[in-house]
């Protein structure tokens, strides 16, 4: 009787091949590449038929994967930037279903008529419930062997099915960023983090860091960089962190792309593998508050840069063009930076010659965030424990 360990083995196997290990259909540069090409012009064409005959040379490599040139088409039609990765794991996808001989592809978004034997497998499989998640399918005329891609977040990226029962695949790039959370104590005049009850709850494994960060320096000492604490992050913390930010998941196998090359991994020698440089406490990370919350702080910032708060709140300030700010994945300016740590979003100034104006309650403030990296490198002597083990 089959097992999940058998699907697992299956899968491996294909990808280690024989300890020469699988290389993306197109390098991972490329990819890259092809992520900036999109990003910086997906804004410029009223047709996605404009799009792709415009930019047929720089973006062709797109064709070689079904899935990426299905995301990049419904992303377009929305108007979108790709999420993060995302071409990554469609590529992905598509070598693995090269090396698997599944020539058979289903966009579950587009499609209306799906065959009964992959419905079956879709929502009646063994293994968890990511039936509605599932965005690709690649498979052959036989249903026995089938790759889904899912896509909404708080899911694997990859669930693999053979022998009818499957297993929850996770995608990681050399250099990835496993999770960002804002600090949402935010911190006070003297720059120290806050911790309120939400971070308590469900952010306790960090409190440690936040602490350190608050022993050794502060937020205005270190804005315009982050705080690197990977020093300070031990082989058992990072188990923890690691375990409990992926255990949610309950991933059976790690494809980690490493140049450009795909290595597999057991989820319980995942360690044998990465290293946590880059970990770090950002001072300024993605989110904002609408409001400032030191506001002291921020009068003597406008301070430094030449400005002055008037009457009725109006600060008036000398305009640096270098200060404007272009909205995330968009090829226009709609801020003006106060430094690393403060903003003022453009529709609420007003540039007269060489000042700039606006009331100072329209500054926002950015929230501190935490993140963990992991850094990926080959592990020939793990592969060949692991591929003994399994075989």
């Amino acid at each position: 009787m089959r097992t999940k360990k058998d699907t697992i083995k299956y899968l491996f196997n294909i990808v280690y091949n024989h300890g020469r290990l699988v290389d993306l259909i197109i390098p991972f540069s490329r990819i890259k590449e092809l992520d900036d090409a999109y990003k910086r012009n997906y804004n410029k064409f009223a047709t996605f038929e404009d799009f792709e005959n415009n930019l047929f040379q720089t973006i062709k490599d797109i064709k070689k994967s079904k899935s990426a040139y299905s995301e990049i088409k419904k992303q377009f039609s929305l108007k979108l930037a790709l999420q993060p990765s995302v071409l990554t794991e469609c590529f992905v996808a598509q070598t693995l279903a090269n090396h698997l001989n599944l020539d058979k592809y289903i966009d579950f978004d587009t499609t209306t008529q799906v065959p009964t034997q992959l419905l079956g497998a879709t929502f009646s499989r063994k293994g968890s419930g990511d039936g509605y998640d599932f965005r690709y399918c690649y498979y052959d005329d036989t249903f026995d062997t089938l790759l889904f891609q899912c896509g909404a977040s708080g899911t694997v990226d990859i669930v693999f099915t053979k022998y009818k029962i499957s297993i929850r695949v996770e995608i990681k790039e050399q250099v990835s960023k496993l999770e960002e959370c804002d600090i949402t104590g935010l911190y006070d005049e003297q720059g120290k983090l806050h911790i309120d009850n939400k971070f308590i709850v469900k952010r306790t494994k960090y409190i440690p860091f936040v602490n350190l960060f608050n022993n050794l320096t502060n937020i205005f000492d270190t804005e315009g960089h982050n705080f690197s604490f990977s020093r300070y992050l031990n082989n058992e913390r990072a188990r923890e962190i690691v375990s409990d930010s992926l255990g949610i998941k309950n991933v059976d196998l790690f494809i980690l792309v490493i140049g450009n090359t795909l290595v597999p991994t057991l989820s319980n020698y995942l360690f044998d593998f990465v290293t946590f440089e880059g970990s770090e406490i950002r001072p300024a990370g993605r989110n904002y508050k609408k409001y400032i919350f030191t506001p002291n702080f921020a009068k003597l910032k406008l301070k430094s840069l030449g400005g002055v708060v008037e009457s009725k709140n109006i600060v008036k300030m000398p305009f640096n063009s270098s200060n404007l700010i272009k909205g995330r994945n968009q090829d226009t300016y709609n801020r003006y930076g106060i430094g690393s740590l403060l903003f003022v979003k453009l529709d609420f100034c007003k540039i007269e010659g060489d000042l700039i104006k606006f009331d100072f309650y329209q500054i926002y403030q950015k929230i501190p965030s935490i993140s963990i990296h992991l850094n990926a490198f080959i592990n020939k002597a793990s592969l060949s424990i692991q591929h003994n083990k399994l075989n």
